[in-house]
């Protein structure tokens, strides 16, 4: 079955080290993601999120393992359940979701490749969401490593 991915970068002004550590920091999730999140850091560890408008009834739930990670250039994450409020989602298992991060002379590129999403016309609702979600994500982990501009 044909398949279809999505990418999604953003630089930012730190060391690599900073970009990892704060992907894998549960604490972080919440506010940087306006998600409710949950992380085990470790390899076969969970990546679970679930999103949309309202926290006691999501329009999304995710559950992923970490099947890989290289300190402080990538994370690999391999899906194992998607679920929205219809019911699940049958492709979760053929999703994985690869987090890079490249060294540049002003700090990082965070990069998000997601794969194995259903051909065009099938769940499109859950592609969209995931896509404005990385959006967001990014946008928000940009938010909390850029120092906000100095005041003259």
């Amino acid at each position: 079955m044909a398949t279809r991915n999505q990418w999604h970068e953003i630089e930012l002004p730190v060391k690599p080290e900073v970009v990892f550590n704060l992907l894998l920091s549960p604490k972080a999730i919440r506010g940087r993601w306006d998600q409710v999140g949950a992380i085990i850091t470790e390899l076969d560890g969970l990546w679970v999120f679930a999103w949309g408008e309202r926290e006691s009834d999501p329009d999304y739930v995710t559950g992923a393992r970490i099947k890989s990670f290289s300190a402080p250039q990538r994370v690999i994450l391999a899906y194992e359940y998607a679920r929205s409020r219809a019911g699940m989602l049958p492709f979760a298992s053929a999703m994985t979701a690869e987090f890079t991060i490249q060294k540049i002379a002003t700090g990082s590129v965070l990069r998000v490749t997601q794969t194995g999403f259903p051909p065009q016309g099938q769940s499109d609702g859950f592609y969209e969401a995931c896509g404005q979600g990385w959006r967001a994500a990014l946008q928000g982990i940009g938010t909390i490593l850029t120092p906000p501009p100095t005041k003259r």
